[in-house]
């Protein structure tokens, strides 16, 4: 083995093509592995291969830091080049390490790894965790290093942080463990940590410490070949030391998987993730980490504003926000943030007012609070607990200007926020973290559960707090149920669909119609016609009236063009539309259908999308529609609740719904619908794109005018995952 390896983590990790490319673990969804997780974080024999001599080499500072920072268990230097690595002997190989090994470090050039790997199955090592780049981002050579590196590790039990991690750090008391070359020491707290970046990893190490964000565990996981996010969110669902999740992803891998896991997990423990890559503005992905629950932020001072106040504050009851300070420009600034957020700063109540003019007087009894740059600090104090305990607001952001008793005030904020059970947040001084006015120290004297986190700015304190009070609507909404749905056999729907070219195209009718009969769903009948004897044939087998329309599928619901023709009651009628539609559209083939009932338009799309999974989406149709309306969309499982705020949230929903004197529409059928068109594709591999339009939803039932279903390549078995909805029974 080399004496050092080729050197750290390329800078920012693998990018989001390469991570697609290589995010075996998630695709494939190896099952749950809790005990190969425990001896990746709860290691008691830690073997670093690769261990140099020379400071500054990943191998030397991997080994330092874990002797350093005091781990509990024993460490061994493998370097086949020396024999005393920091005064500790080495060994040339690590079939020569006298215990049985729970994790390796592997910080040898990428050439080498297959051979160390192998070396570490043999000997029954658990896990290990590949520092060394030059895999998925060394070309077809580094990638195909890469396949052969999770061979060995697949066929030989053993789970594989990696490669081209930063690695692994796990500050619980018992373990002790900073297996990384990261600049910075890790303080200990409650929030778990996923980066698939190992340059963002030091970034992580050293914003933590100053926001006084501690973490349970930390896993720097690279080119992420087998352990993935959702190994480690399954893991924190149990873990008792960790109450926030923190993630920054560059792809989801097994987008069902995460959605299942995260749904259940942020139920009683947040889940914050910052998404980066070409797919991060994507609708789709707002839809999948929207749908699980998971608080989404767009730059990493978001990252840590939201888990600053989420690891140390309760959850809001609602939007109301009482604001007090001592600055009258930062209160503007407060309330104009809090509006633009969402968020509610509420007149008062004539009882509150009064109690508060008695202390500041009437001119200052508003909300806003301003006590001036010279507040008193026990007028502060009375002056929060009077608007805190009101009942009139749901959360408190005090502000704090340089004052001669600031840390009086701090101490305010402080005693408010353990007294009064309401999340408290601060501009104070103009400070990110937690100052120590702040702090509810904890038995080490780090910031604990009840501290108060201060942000530099009122627009960063009133955004925290926007994503704090969006995720406890979440959690308050419910889980939702995924229903029963009779009527569903999908055997003869998946044997059919083996039998299929998975090539994109669009399926023909009959097979459609068989597909969409195994979920109890059926298409309005229609014949497909070449000219108008054809045509009138068609009118006589279907019943009149009847309705024509161009088969091209650019047109087909294109009244407005006159591609589509209604009502035709007679052989006359129908020849004439004949010529309409000709000359509006030209040539091709047509479709007769027999008159359906009146309806709202609506377009019902299910796309199986690579980056976030099966995603269905609702919108209005009609020509108007086409243009402006943005389709809604939800990833799968779908929920009762999910299929329900669908139908309401989309624009001009309240044409189904019914309002200002208008009539709703059988909302409840449309509902039945959706659910059936989610559980063809979360039970028939293949399907990846199911288009409805037009569905009529009329007083009473659903029509769906045109059906059309297109297979793609299945993705590997086992998407689903625990977790997730309370499926009824069928």
């Amino acid at each position: 083995m080399a004496d050092s390896p080729s050197g750290p983590a390329a800078p920012g990790g693998s990018q989001t093509d390469q991570a697609d490319q290589t995010d075996q673990a998630d695709q494939a969804d190896r099952p749950h592995d809790r005990r190969g997780i425990e001896r990746l974080l709860h290691p008691r024999v830690v073997a670093v291969i690769g261990a140099s001599r020379e400071p500054g080499t990943v191998g030397h500072e991997v080994f330092r830091r874990l002797l350093a920072d005091g781990f509990t268990g024993t460490v061994y230097p493998v370097n086949a080049a020396a024999s005393h690595v920091a005064s500790v002997y080495a060994y040339r190989d690590v079939t020569e390490v006298p215990e049985p090994i729970d994790l390796a470090v592997i910080a040898v050039p990428a050439r080498d790894v297959v051979g160390v790997l192998r070396a570490c199955a043999a000997r029954g090592v658990g896990a290990a965790i590949v520092v060394s780049a030059g895999f998925a981002d060394g070309g077809d050579e580094g990638r195909a290093l890469l396949a052969e590196t999770v061979r060995i590790a697949r066929e030989g039990g053993l789970r594989l942080v990696g490669p081209n991690a930063m690695g692994v750090i796990n500050t619980a008391p018992s373990v002790r463990m900073h297996a990384t070359f990261a600049v910075g020491a890790a303080p200990a707290g409650r929030v778990g940590v996923f980066t698939q970046s190992g340059a963002l990893a030091g970034s992580f190490l050293a914003d933590a410490t100053r926001r006084a964000v501690g973490f349970s565990t930390f896993v720097s996981a690279g080119d992420r070949s087998d352990i993935s996010v959702n190994d480690l969110l399954e893991y924190w669902r149990s873990d008792p030391r960790t109450d926030v999740i923190m993630l920054h992803l560059q792809s989801l891998g097994n987008p069902a998987r995460f959605a299942r896991i995260a749904r259940e997990l942020g139920q009683g423990k947040p889940v914050v993730a910052l998404k980066s890559g070409q797919d991060s503005a994507d609708g789709g992905v707002d839809a999948l980490l929207g749908g699980a629950g998971v608080v989404r932020v767009d730059t990493l001072n978001q990252l840590f504003d939201a888990v600053q106040l989420l690891a140390h504050q309760p959850l809001p009851a609602g939007r109301r926000v009482g604001v007090v300070g001592t600055s009258s420009a930062l209160a503007t600034l407060a309330t104009d943030a809090c509006r633009t957020y969402a968020l509610d700063v509420p007149v008062l109540s004539a009882g509150t007012h009064a109690a508060l003019a008695a202390l500041v007087g009437d001119r200052y009894a508003t909300n806003p609070v301003d006590l001036g740059p010279l507040a008193d600090p026990d007028l502060f104090d009375a002056t929060l607990r009077t608007v805190a305990t009101s009942g009139e607001v749901d959360a408190i952001l005090a502000l704090v200007t340089p004052h001669a008793q600031e840390n009086r005030l701090g101490a305010a904020i402080r005693a408010v926020a353990a007294d009064t059970g309401l999340p408290v947040l601060a501009n104070y001084l103009g400070q990110d973290g937690i100052p120590a006015a702040l702090t509810v120290a904890d038995a080490d004297s780090r910031p604990a559960r009840g501290s108060v986190p201060s942000y530099s700015s009122p627009e960063s304190a009133a955004l925290a707090l926007s994503r704090a009070a969006d995720h406890a609507a979440w959690r308050a909404r419910g889980r939702g149920r995924v229903p029963s749905l009779p009527g569903v056999d999908l055997a003869a729907a998946r044997a059919l669909v083996e039998r299929c070219p998975a090539d994109g195209a669009w399926l023909p009718e009959p097979v459609v119609a068989a597909l969409l009969a195994g979920v109890g769903l059926r298409a309005w009948p229609g014949i497909r016609v070449a000219d108008p004897t054809g045509a009138l044939t068609a009118a006589g087998s279907l019943g009149w009236p009847v309705a024509l329309k161009i088969a091209d599928e650019r047109f087909r619901s294109r009244l407005d063009v006159g591609a589509v023709q209604l009502g035709l009651s007679d052989a006359d009628e129908l020849v004439t539309a004949w010529d309409a539609v000709r000359a509006a559209v030209g040539p091709g083939d047509m479709v007769v259908q027999p008159m359906a009932p009146s309806g709202v338009s609506t377009v019902v799309r299910l796309r199986r999308d690579p980056a976030v999974g099966a995603q269905l989406s609702l919108r209005l149709g009609g020509a108007v529609a086409d243009l402006i309306a943005d389709p809604l969309a939800r990833t799968l499982p779908l929920t009762d609740l999910d299929a329900d705020g669908l139908i309401r949230s989309i624009r001009g929903s309240v044409l189904l719904v019914g309002g200002s004197g208008a009539p709703g529409a059988d909302t409840g059928a449309l509902a039945d619908l959706l659910h059936r068109l989610a559980r063809l594709a979360e039970e028939v591999p293949g399907i990846g794109e199911v288009l409805l339009d037009p569905v009529l939803v009329g007083r009473r039932g659903v029509v769906v005018l045109h059906a059309g279903v297109r297979l793609l390549p299945a993705d590997p078995p086992g998407a689903a995952g625990p977790g997730g909805p309370v499926r009824s029974s069928p």
